[in-house]
């Protein structure tokens, strides 16, 4: 039986070796032999004296390829494609129940122990890749991995001589064996095509000329995957983004600085919008951005009820309440600490314990591929320990049931519910769902947020539609303006792009230039009211620990679903702060008379 399960895998990487060419033009099969060989080798024969032999070993081949193009006012400034492979080697010394992971070393993490040591996570290894070649690359990620662990453990040992410990928890948690294909074929991809897109659309732009700077970015990031460990667990998988992005800035006469952007995410690039559609985006955000130049801010703070719409609801879960669901173990260390992010870290102790309205349940859902017509960013069928996920209930009925978890254990989540990405635990598909007899038409909602602040007495309330995403805010809009946007930027506040006053008539009116002052975790118990109608929001979300700590990319893409949402009392307040002098003379596309 095994020598035929043996046979079938190797059949199913034969198959797939022909249904797509890697960056270096090498066969998955080659691939995935070097790495099984030398891991062999490596898990037989790496001994240093004195020290124990590792008793795992896992190993990950990413063979990547990036096309990019940027332009600015129907100009192409970049135009760009490359390939890389990276390999990255784990080595585990001692045992499941105690090994060098969770545990921080400020001097190896900052300094490593040599000056001159291999690297083994994130090496990039040659554009030549055949199986000689990655063979002797392994050899040395492993020797590396191995003598830097080796001596971590060792100090790990010696500090928990020194101590009583009270995380007595295992340092990693056992899976299933598993060899899984996840595959796709790759069809040739024309980056001239949708550079010429970006291109036109970035034309537009010349339409608005009281619009200071902007730019249109599109990039496409397909990867393959190849992994094998010590256990048996084995997974070649693909990876792929693209995405198009359009961002505005500008100041009104005061000089106040106003930001916009246009966003669109999907896995694959021929499911991005039509270029009618992406012109309509833009457009859109330029006619905002222009209203805003004659809008006001809020005299004072509001604190009152708060109406999210759309987008703003689905990126206010996704910033305040979604971290928070991730698995978070703080590592042993010794006079220094770094590790778990306090900033994410609320639910840690909380399972089991009210975290949202009694009428709202929350799930991930990674296997998901697509929510009625809108593509998935999170979609994946195996995480990158192999785990294959499946929904994973988080919240029900208000109260905390789980968190997501990888295969290192915290207190109450002992084992791996395959949320494992790039280097550590996320959220991907999240579903916020209502109570189906709880939940309100858009219309029905908006009347109950009215009752709201009739009965506070309240001359208005706030409507917010659009919040700042942090990906576009921290990338292309602080590129864009060369730091300027640092005026919306208070710490542990939400900038608000669109939202307007509601008075208890009905009657809107656009508002600039405030922000989320009070949103935290504990907040969202306090939604009042939620509506029927679902918005999916693709995102690339922001890893909740920290890319420096797991050696992963500080953005995933995700995605989050949900209906609108009334809080009962937020606080929202008028930024005000010093702001750059606006330009002396017009833009030279202000047409003369």
């Amino acid at each position: 039986m095994k020598k035929l399960m043996k046979f079938i895998q190797y059949i199913l990487i034969l198959i797939i070796s022909f249904s797509i060419v890697s960056a270096s033009n090498v066969q998955s099969d080659e691939i995935i032999k070097a790495m099984k060989d030398e891991l062999a080798r490596s898990m037989k024969q790496l001994k240093l004296e004195s020290l124990d032999k590792p008793y795992y070993i896992e190993y990950t081949l990413r063979v990547s390829k990036n096309y990019s193009a940027k332009a600015i006012l129907g100009a192409l400034t970049s135009n760009t494609s490359n390939e890389s492979n990276i390999l990255t080697v784990g080595v585990r010394v001692g045992d499941y129940k105690l090994d060098n992971t969770n545990f921080f070393d400020v001097g190896f993490s900052f300094f490593g122990s040599t000056d001159d040591e291999e690297t083994f996570q994130n090496r990039e290894i040659p554009d030549g890749l055949n199986y000689d070649v990655l063979r002797h690359e392994l050899w040395l990620a492993t020797d590396a991995a191995y003598k830097r662990n080796s001596e971590i453990f060792a100090k790990k040992l010696a500090i928990l001589k020194n101590i009583v410990r009270k995380d007595t928890i295992s340092d990693f948690s056992k899976i299933p064996i598993k060899v899984t294909i996840d595959t796709i074929n790759f069809s040739n991809f024309n980056l001239n095509q949708y550079a010429d897109i970006s291109t036109k659309i970035s034309e537009i732009f010349k339409n608005y000329p009281s619009i200071e700077v902007s730019g249109v970015n599109f990039e496409y990031l397909p990867d393959r995957i190849y992994y094998v460990n010590s256990e048996g667990v084995e997974y070649i998988k693909d990876n792929y983004f693209s995405g198009f992005e359009a961002t505005a800035y500008t100041q009104n006469k005061s000089g106040i600085p106003l930001i916009q952007y246009f966003s669109a995410y999907s896995k694959n690039p021929s499911n991005l919008p039509s270029i009618d559609s992406l012109t309509k985006g833009v457009n859109a955000i330029c006619s905002n951005l222009t209203k805003q130049e004659q809008s006001p801010t809020l005299d004072e703070t509001y604190n009152g009820p708060v109406l999210f719409e759309g987008q703003a609801a689905a990126e206010v879960f996704a910033q305040s309440f979604a971290p928070n669901l991730v698995a978070q173990r703080q590592p042993l260390s010794e006079g220094f600490s770094l590790g778990m992010n306090s900033k994410t870290a609320s639910f840690q102790k909380k399972i089991g314990g009210r975290v949202l309205p009694e009428f709202i349940s929350v799930f991930d859902s990674p296997n998901e591929s697509k929510y009625k017509n809108s593509d998935l960013l999170g979609y994946y069928q195996v995480d990158d320990d192999g785990v294959v996920p499946e929904r994973t209930t988080l919240v029900e009925n208000g109260f905390l049931k789980t968190l997501l978890s990888d295969r290192t254990p915290i207190k109450r989540v002992l084992t791996s519910n395959g949320h494992k990405r790039n280097g550590a635990p996320l959220f991907s598909n999240l579903f916020i769902f209502p109570d189906p007899m709880r939940a309100t038409s858009e219309k029905d909602l908006k009347s109950k947020f009215l009752d709201l602040v009739k009965k506070r007495d309240l001359p208005y309330g706030i409507l917010i539609t659009k919040v700042v995403d942090q990906n576009i805010f921290s990338t292309s809009l602080m590129s864009l303006t060369y730091g300027q946007i640092s005026y919306f930027a208070d710490q542990g506040t939400i900038p608000v792009l669109e939202a307007y006053k509601i008075y208890p008539n009905g009657k809107e009116e656009l508002i600039r230039s405030v922000q989320i002052n009070s949103l935290s975790p504990q907040s969202f118990k306090d939604i009042i009211y939620i509506g029927k109608e679902n918005y999916v929001l693709n995102y690339l979300a922001p890893s909740v620990v920290s890319s420096f700590m797991s050696g992963g990319d500080p953005y995933i893409g995700a995605s989050i679903i949900t209906p609108s949402i009334v809080f009962e009392d937020l606080e929202i307040n008028p930024i005000d702060k010093d702001s750059p002098k606006p330009t002396y003379i017009p833009n030279p596309f202000v047409k003369k008379n």
